[in-house]
């Protein structure tokens, strides 16, 4: 067995669990939000801190990393708002849309550590500082031109949550801390950890139990598209301006499996409260989950990792 299919049962076995619990009701359904803020708002962002905060970037090739990533998302934007003339429902459209553009960075940070060691690590959290804020940018952007909302998005909102969303500021002051040399070792640093460690089973175990295997028949022809979208374009075009940028090594595999990360369920909620294709949204959420057990390993393996 590879090192890479050894770090993924783990991970696909907790997201599995997660879909148990939930279905046999040993967790009760309303609990489940709880848990998605918990690790969002307190969880999540400690461990982001403290893994940039502790990484070593020297010798790391994070600025050719973040450019080919940033750009990634970009191209997979550009992709399939040229898909629009193709998709006469607007709603469904931003479905197709938040399909190529989300990732589902928590099943990649739960990956990297064991698959690619501390610097695949490093560099996996170092994503969500420049990728969070476009990415809801770009998807409000559509939502609000495509979605059957009748209710114009508040933008004033919509930047503080943005401005103030914790996944950012977590990343933020992880690197403020490693520049300064601050918080890298101490009580503190130990406190932070500690509960950062708590996230990722968390959040794996809420990605199962948030599968909706009967939205998989919403849309079929949409829904495959979509799924493409994710799975196949994307890791491609991450990959071709990997090569372009000169990323190689690790850094190369960790931007690839950027890529073939499975759909977000932020992009659900996104699409329930603006007037999107909630049902297909949720069908690509739970396909591409699935998929991604296949998807991420060999578009790993391609980039050599």
């Amino acid at each position: 067995m590879s090192a890479l299919t050894a770090a993924l049962i783990p991970v696909f076995g907790v997201i599995a669990l997660g879909w148990l619990l939930r279905r046999t009701r040993l967790v009760r359904a309303e609990l489940w939000g709880g848990v998605n803020r918990l690790c969002y708002q307190a969880l999540l962002p400690a461990l982001l801190f403290s893994t940039i905060a502790s990484a070593d970037y020297d010798g790391l090739q994070a600025g050719p990393f973040l450019i080919a990533v940033t750009l990634g998302f970009v191209v997979m934007a550009v992709v399939s708002l040229a898909l629009k003339p193709l998709i006469a429902d607007g709603p469904a459209f931003t479905s197709v849309f938040q399909g190529g553009v989300r990732w589902n960075g928590f099943v990649l940070l739960a990956l990297a550590a064991p698959a690619f060691g501390a610097e695949g690590a490093a560099l996996a959290a170092l994503v969500f500082a420049p990728t969070v804020p476009l990415i809801n940018v770009m998807c409000v952007a559509v939502l609000s031109v495509w979605g059957a909302s009748d209710r114009a998005p508040d933008l004033k909102q919509v930047a503080w949550r943005i401005a103030a969303n914790p996944l950012i500021l977590g990343c933020l002051a992880g690197l403020a801390a490693n520049l300064s040399g601050l918080f890298q070792d101490g009580v503190i640093a130990d406190t932070i950890a500690l509960v950062g460690r708590a996230a990722l089973p968390l959040l794996l175990l809420a990605i199962g139990a948030g599968l909706d295997f009967s939205a998989l028949k919403a849309r079929p022809r949409l829904l495959a598209l979509a799924v493409a979208l994710k799975l196949i374009a994307a890791p491609l075009a991450f990959y071709a301006l990997g090569l372009a940028f000169g990323v190689e090594g690790v850094a190369l595999a960790v931007l690839v499996a950027v890529g073939a990360t499975p759909g977000a369920a932020a992009a659900y909620v996104l699409a329930s409260e603006m007037g999107g294709d909630a049902r297909l949204t949720a069908g690509h959420v739970t396909a591409t989950t699935l998929l991604a057990f296949i998807a991420m390993p060999f578009w790993i393996w391609l980039a050599g990792g």
